[in-house]
């Protein structure tokens, strides 16, 4: 009977694929204390890469890799000793041929050599992973076998939280009935742009009965994997191998720029996302980002307490706050829903730009900020609202700053007051209307909006009300208390190319077609100081006594424009 001296080191390999093989993991651990000269760290490896079958519970050997990575390997007291045969039917000849076979798996892959991991194990654990979700698809049993690990390597630990926690969270906590859901293969491919839409993709699927689902991808998903891909590219930053402390000072001061550079286009990447998601579903990008709070704002499931110092956390804030501005402007909606939506965006604006907040008053025209420098509007062109525009640094109309903001704030609240009228208006057409329109584009638009308020009877206070409101709309800084009826000149609204006179003269038409006689009289006829000159008072009043005539139908005095025009 041969000893075990006489095993040869070709029958001792054989005997511990067979055993990997038939995944009877206490008796190739027995074998393993036995022969650690001949069963060294990688060949191990190698062997149980390619030979243990990936549905083996990760628990019956990670105790095993633990050993192994120590270098003192120990027969596992709970079993008893067991003699191996390692391949005694075989000659050396037929042992050494075999064992030349055998193609053992090579640990390293070539992405996680380019990343520049060098950890033996770590290289088994990734390898491993890979293998066991292209053959069983259990995201659990892959945390079984690398959770024991995290903290042996900070690239196992980036690796899991860009690729695994992810994965998990897609097929597992959030779309778990999805039929089509993501494979590691395809999430270790993404990069740019197309990662960001093939990540989100799921979030928008059904927005209408569910629109928190985009800020929880962005804060569970998304996050995870920038946290990733950042690290890679800095990694992938080549240098020689021996460097003069100078030159690996500027090595290390280039890995920082490029992990930076890489944060920043990353994170610009989801702001896109937000902006083109405002063109399409403004409600649904306005929940995304009242319920998300920026780059800082990332659940690493207690694998990372985060990545960013504050300058980084800072510069990324202030570019998500110029995408938040930039959704209002990029969307041409403009139902009443948005004008709430966009006065919470506003508000997360100024909370993530430390600015003064649109205080939500019960009267739109109240809901404003602040005050707008002079030159602000006079500064503006209509290239600043094309949507490739709207991200751009140097943009005043979506930087994060507090003109701005207040002036977002008054087309918000414009935009609420056009959609009391019956002329609803989003904020990128009422920005237009504003900064970019004639005196005569603005007459027509604002007898239009007046015609939009005749249609439905008003009394003469809601009347009073108006005339109000669209005097505001005129110049944003316009007190409805306020006695004086002296036009600055200097208007700052959406009718500001027009004087006060034009808009006072429009207002009384409107008045008197509808009919409010005793209103026209006490605001235009009996104060000391008219908001209408006598003569072009009494030209106004005429004019639309005339127009009563030229509308009837008949001569009958009490019917139609007649009998109107007989009241006057």
């Amino acid at each position: 009977m041969a000893t075990r001296k006489d095993v040869g080191r070709a029958r001792i390999i054989l005997e511990a694929v067979r055993l990997a093989s038939a995944a009877e993991v206490p008796t190739l651990h027995q074998l393993l204390a036995r022969e650690r000269e001949t069963l060294q760290l990688e060949l191990v490896l190698r062997i149980l890469l390619t030979y243990l079958p990936e549905s083996t519970e990760p628990t019956c050997y990670v105790e095993l890799l633990h050993q192994l990575a120590r270098g003192a390997v120990h027969t596992p007291s709970k079993f008893p000793p067991r003699p191996a045969q390692p391949g005694q039917e075989l000659s050396d000849q037929e042992a050494h041929h075999q064992v030349r076979q055998l193609h053992l798996l090579p640990l390293a892959e070539e992405q996680d050599l380019q990343a520049g991991c060098t950890d033996i194990l770590t290289l088994f654990l990734i390898h491993r992973a890979r293998r066991i979700e292209a053959e069983t698809g259990s995201i659990p049993k892959i945390q079984e076998l690398l959770e024991p690990f995290v903290d042996r390597d900070p690239y196992l630990r980036t690796w899991i939280v860009s690729n695994i926690l992810p994965l998990r969270r897609l097929n597992y906590d959030y779309y778990p009935l999805l039929e089509d859901p993501f494979t590691l293969e395809d999430l270790e491919k993404l990069a740019g742009r197309p990662a960001i839409d093939a990540l989100l993709s799921r979030s928008v699927l059904d927005i209408n009965t569910e629109r928190t689902r985009s800020p929880r991808d962005i804060r569970g998903v998304v996050g995870p994997w920038i946290y990733g891909e950042s690290r890679r590219k800095r990694r992938k930053t080549p240098h020689g191998r021996r460097q003069s402390l100078l030159s690996s000072a500027t090595s290390v001061e280039q890995n920082a720029t490029v992990e930076e550079e890489g944060l920043q286009s990353s994170w610009s990447d989801v702001n896109d996302w937000i902006v083109e998601l405002a063109l399409r579903d403004f409600s649904t990008a306005a929940e995304t980002i009242v319920q998300w709070d920026g780059p800082s704002d990332v659940d690493y499931d207690g694998y990372s307490e985060g990545y960013l110092d504050s300058n980084s956390s800072r510069r990324l804030t202030h570019k998500y706050a110029q995408a938040a501005l930039g959704a209002l402007y990029a969307s041409s909606e403009n139902s009443v829903s948005v004008f709430d939506s966009s006065m919470r965006v506003l508000q997360k604006v100024a909370h993530l730009s430390n600015l003064e907040a649109p205080r939500p008053l019960e009267e739109p025209q109240a809901a404003s900020v602040g005050d707008i420098p002079k030159e602000y509007m006079e500064q503006l062109s209509d290239a600043h609202l094309l949507y490739n525009a709207l991200l751009r640094p140097d943009n005043p109309v979506t930087a994060p700053v507090q003109a701005s903001l207040s002036f977002a704030s008054f087309l918000v609240s414009s935009c609420g007051l056009f959609s009391r009228f019956g002329n609803p208006k989003s904020c990128r057409a009422a920005a237009g209307l504003a900064c970019f329109s004639n005196r005569e584009e603005q007459i027509n638009e604002l007898n239009k909006t007046l015609q939009k308020v005749s249609v439905p009877t008003k009394d003469e206070e809601s009347w009073a009300q108006i005339r109000d409101q669209i005097l505001w709309l005129r110049d944003w800084r316009y007190q409805a208390s306020a006695t004086s009826t002296v036009d600055r000149g200097d208007s700052l609204g959406i009718f500001r190319r027009l004087s006060r006179i034009d808009v006072e003269v429009e207002l009384l038409k409107a008045i008197l077609k509808a009919s409010h006689y005793d209103l026209a009289i006490r605001v235009y006829c009996a104060q000391d100081e008219r908001p209408i000159p006598v003569g072009l008072l009494e030209k106004t009043i005429l004019g639309v006594v005339l127009s009563f005539y030229d509308s009837a139908s008949n001569g009958n005095r009490k019917r139609g424009g007649m009998r109107k025009a007989s009241e006057m």
